[in-house]
């Protein structure tokens, strides 16, 4: 118990898992089940406007069917209400060839980045954090530093060691890696134990001299060797607050059991313990011996395979039913789009971070094969530097070639004006992206998600995602609630425009939807908002949620669209 508490100060971080929620769904009126197609106008409903966009696009005829990719965790292709709409690459049969020569065989519905040549796929993927540490560990996981001097534990023994070579690399290791990773903390829980020893040896050493009349000592003894005027040493204050913090476990309150306890070898085998265990459930997501790629090397790309229906695919199957499909089939929800295509791209397991080669990667395979619209997973706080520039360079290349990139904002309360997290529009320190979306879900009453991360500049606008209706996996339907789904609208209305509008460019269908939402400036809502790790409720203005000030607007976007044509 002791132990545990201490990793989580040492090496705790931000849980950035969302899942999309699920339940089983009754029979339903058609506008329960269709709310996001409703108007704010016309039915007091703060949906996207579908409807009455519908009626807008009478007698004008589609000129294109526009393919839009879904990038996570894959989608049941045979679906009913989805088989019609997936997208096929004519150019390539089921024949164990490559016959369109694109690197990728038998990719006739879409790929998989996380699936072996034998057929198996991931089905999970180490956190960014994590793959940082497995990276780094063995250079700098046992060097410690503290008070201008570096030095690590052999065989329990303090050795004081040069200054690293590369201490830039050092301490982002320190900084960053050991921040975002929880195997990281763990590991470190067993230097972190030897510290806890040395300052032990030196806090019982000092009370025997302060205090030489006791035999024991109680917290407040164990505190008179923190001077809080005198120089401070960080790794002291640690070991400090750990063996005073042990005090309220231990039962007698007695510093000599609570010292044993620390000093015995059983101690440091538990640190090394906690981390196997930690590393055998979670340590090795199985890249090497599934895919076999180095996914390091971004020249590496012709990996993965065709196995779309995951066991992860939940998500995607639901995100698709809501972009395209038949409308006005009795029992299902309306999909925004008929004639949309979708291309499903797997490049996320049940759990973790997808891996940044991947999303580089699939970015460029949806614009090679003529995507229109690029659903990503979930932005990231933590985007090693070099991987970083991969992803930014992929979304570059989808704004010279006309595609629209949708990414939702996790719904963690953040203020993204504060945090940073990727992608967005400044990644690579160039000119503002003109092609990237960031999207939070809204409700039926025009408010935001509570939990929605936010952010004046950040978030482009709000879109439904609460409460939603959609395809699932096994010719099912169920409903469910998340930003993911609030990105397929986006996706789905931007397909719309560019059905009848094929000539636009991704960068000039955002500026349409940016200007054509449902206006909700001036409004005041309540929502979460997080500071310093607590989170709290606030009162904010729409137009200080996102740069649109509103909520997605199919007909609004239609109408500007229209204009923008004459």
């Amino acid at each position: 118990m002791i132990f545990m508490s201490c990793v989580f100060i040492f090496g705790g971080q931000i849980s950035k898992a969302q899942l999309v929620r699920q339940k089983s769904e009754s029979v339903k009126s058609q506008a329960n089940l269709d709310w996001y197609n409703c108007s704010p106008e016309k039915d007091g409903i703060w949906g996207a406007d579908i409807n009455r966009a519908y009626e807008f696009l009478k007698g004008k005829k589609v000129k294109h069917r526009p393919v839009i990719a879904v990038v996570g965790g894959g989608l049941d292709i045979e679906h009913e209400a989805l088989k019609s709409n997936i997208w096929t690459d004519k150019r390539e049969k089921e024949d164990g060839k490559d016959n369109d020569k694109d690197g990728y065989i038998d990719d006739i519905h879409g790929w998989n980045f996380i699936g072996g040549k034998d057929g198996r796929v991931m089905e999970y993927t180490l956190r960014e954090g994590d793959r940082e540490f497995m990276r780094l560990k063995d250079k700098w996981g046992r060097i410690i530093h503290n008070k201008g001097q570096f030095f690590s534990y052999a065989d329990g023994k303090k050795v004081v060691i040069n200054p690293p070579e590369d201490m830039d690399e050092y301490f982002y290791y320190r900084n960053r890696v050991m921040y975002e990773s929880p195997l990281a903390g763990a590991y470190g829980g067993t230097m972190l134990g030897y510290i806890v020893q040395e300052y032990a040896r030196k806090f019982d050493k000092e009370m025997r001299v302060r205090f030489p009349e006791k035999t024991t000592f109680t917290a407040k003894e164990l505190a008179a060797c923190w001077d809080p005027n005198g120089e401070q040493d960080t790794l002291a204050n640690l070991a400090m607050n750990m063996l005073g913090y042990a005090f309220g476990f231990s039962t007698g309150k007695d510093w000599d059991a609570i010292y044993k306890s620390f000093m015995a070898d059983s101690y440091i085998e538990q640190t090394k313990n906690t981390y196997k265990n930690l590393y055998d459930r979670s340590g090795n997501d199985q890249r090497k011996e599934i895919v076999g790629d180095d996914y390091l090397d971004i020249n590496d790309r012709v990996y993965g395979n065709n196995v779309l229906l995951t066991s992860n695919a939940g998500s995607g199957t639901m995100m698709a039913g809501i972009i395209a499909g038949k409308r006005g089939v009795e029992g299902r929800n309306n999909p925004i789009s008929e004639v949309a295509e979708i291309m499903p791209i797997v490049i996320s397991g049940a759990k973790g971070e997808p891996y940044l080669k991947d999303v580089a990667l699939a970015i460029r395979y949806a614009v090679d094969h003529k995507a229109d619209v690029i659903i990503l997973p979930q932005q990231n706080s933590f985007y090693p530097e070099a991987q970083k520039i991969w992803v930014s360079e992929a979304i570059r290349y989808a704004e010279q070639k006309g595609v629209l990139v949708i990414v939702p904002a996790w719904e963690l309360s953040y203020d993204l004006s504060l945090v940073t997290f990727y992608p967005n529009r400044w990644m690579d320190g160039k000119e503002e992206m003109t092609n990237l979306m960031v999207i939070s879900s809204s409700d039926k009453n025009g408010n935001p998600s509570m939990k929605s991360s936010f952010g004046e500049k950040e978030v482009d606008m709000y879109a439904p995602g609460i409460d939603i209706l959609s395809t699932y996996t096994g010719d099912t339907y169920q409903s469910g609630s998340g930003v993911m789904l609030a990105t397929s609208m986006v996706a789905g209305v931007a397909a719309l425009v560019k059905s009848y509008y094929p000539e636009l460019t991704g960068a000039q269908i955002r500026t349409i939807l940016l200007e054509s939402v449902t206006s909700r400036k001036g409004i005041e809502v309540e929502k979460e908002i997080r500071v310093a790790q607590q989170v709290t409720q606030d009162l904010f203005l729409f137009e200080q949620l996102c740069l649109s000030a509103g909520i997605l607007n199919a007909y609004n976007a239609l109408v500007v669209a229209e204009k923008m044509k004459k």
